[in-house]
């Protein structure tokens, strides 16, 4: 930060008020947050001033408990010392403190897209390991604005536009954490003045200020665009308004999903042709995305472009035999849309190895829990594919009357060459216990899809 912009900044904040212990209540109780919370503490101004806030919050409820979670991610020589000074300033405030650090090779390219996703990772990993349901983070008004450059400048479209949301899930598997933002309508010099009444030192990132990156940008040209009203409070209503809309998209394409889309427990959807073609266009594409996400194992659906291609294709009635797309075959049969897991890419998933006793998440698509077996054995899943049925038909297993590519794609229990039994036919063993469910159902997301900040 230079001299000329930390001036701006502390006179900012010497007009703005401290966001008052009132007001943070206030916007916790509108959240309906947990007893048990955590902060996302980088020893910033903003992030120090929610820790201020909450650890008052917190203060005020009998029974509440605060922890703040700092991620160094070992980017720069100083994020070390960085991370130990946030410390400090955490435990000189009465909060509890750890440090998390993002271990391993760092990507050459799309530095800070990964660093996000390894600070979220390593965020909801502690959340969990401490029983936190509530994580929360320090997005101002000034951010919001942000993103929705940042986001206009990539030529999003309404979920893009809409407005970071107050509140979601972190993930869609269990236990679930969720992402809170009380600050999120409040302008950076109030966060600023909050700081300046404690009379604390934040930790300044000069990262934050270094104009290569996109975010960065965005913040000047947020200043330079200011005098024509385009300022951070305008520009945050346009978002919330077009989160309006996409809450009614949403509704409308969930409507669709209810009524003429079926969903199978082996993991496919089915949805009539002629609903599709009806829906309007938004819509249409909006109920290919979630079945596509779902039938590929994906919480977010694939590019615009190819959904646009495969969209005309069955409007034009051009799908032929099928197309793929996203890991994902669509293809008609008697008027109908059948989505399903392309076989290559249920063979391509990475194993899920179990003992007796453990669970996890297979193919994206698959929560599976093993609850009886040899205590003594490890057992890996991955798809049945082609051999795995043949050895289910040499045993004269009850199948299913359905294409057998939708059968090769589901999860086979196995032990080197051996398939031990397919949890969706129910041909495990008499020692052998595995329960199989979807992870999630077309439609429910855990959050924004377009949302990075």
């Amino acid at each position: 930060m230079n001299a000329q912009d930390e001036t701006a900044r502390s006179s900012s904040s010497l007009r703005a008020a401290p966001v008052t212990a009132r007001e943070f209540a206030s916007r916790m109780s509108s959240l309906d947050a947990g007893k048990t919370v955590a902060v996302a503490f980088s020893g910033g101004p903003d992030s120090l001033a929610l820790l201020l806030l909450a650890s008052r919050w917190v203060r005020g409820r009998k029974g509440a408990k605060l922890h703040a979670f700092t991620v160094d991610h070992g980017l720069r020589a100083a994020s070390a010392a960085e991370a130990r000074r946030a410390a400090a300033m955490a435990a000189q405030i009465g909060v509890p403190h750890r440090i998390l650090r993002w271990k391993g090779e760092k990507p050459s390219s799309g530095i800070q897209a990964a660093a996000r996703d390894a600070r979220y990772a390593l965020l909801l990993s502690a959340c969990r390991k401490a029983g936190i349901g509530d994580l929360l983070v320090a997005h101002h008004l000034e951010d919001q604005a942000e993103t929705f450059l940042l986001r206009l400048a990539r030529g999003s479209g309404v979920d893009g536009l809409a407005a970071m949301p107050a509140s979601r899930f972190l993930s869609a598997d269990a236990p679930q954490v969720r992402l809170l933002r009380p600050l999120l309508d409040l302008p950076r010099g109030r966060l600023a003045a909050t700081v300046s009444k404690a009379r604390l030192a934040p930790v300044l990132d000069p990262s934050n200020e270094d104009e290569r990156f996109d975010r960065v940008k965005a913040r000047k040209a947020l200043a330079l665009l200011a005098p024509l009203g385009l300022d951070a409070s305008r520009l945050a209503r346009t978002a919330a308004q077009m989160a309006r809309a996409r809450e009614a998209l949403e509704a409308e394409t969930q409507a669709l999903l209810s009524e003429h889309a079926s969903i199978s427990p082996l993991g496919f959807a089915e949805v009539r042709g002629d609903a599709l073609a009806a829906a309007p266009a938004e819509t249409g594409l909006r109920v290919l995305a979630a079945l596509v996400a779902f039938a590929g194992g994906r919480d977010y659906g694939p590019r615009l472009a190819g959904l646009e291609a495969v969209h005309a294709a069955i409007l034009e009635g051009e799908l032929g035999r099928g197309r793929t797309l996203g890991g994902v075959k669509l293809a008609f049969r008697n008027g109908v849309l059948t989505v399903s897991r392309e076989v290559s890419a249920a063979r391509r998933a990475p194993s899920l190895w179990l003992r007796a006793g453990e669970e996890g998440v297979w193919d994206g698509r698959f929560r599976l829990s093993l609850t009886r077996a040899p205590r003594n054995l490890r057992f890996e899943v991955r798809a049945l594919g082609p051999e795995g049925l043949s050895d289910l038909r040499a045993r004269k297993a009850a199948l299913p009357q359905m294409p057998s590519a939708v059968l090769h794609a589901l999860p086979g229990l196995w032990q080197g060459r051996k398939l031990i039994g397919a949890p969706h036919l129910e041909t495990s063993g008499p020692d052998i216990e595995l329960h199989v469910s979807l992870r999630r159902m077309p439609g429910r997301k855990s959050g924004n899809p377009a949302e990075k900040a």
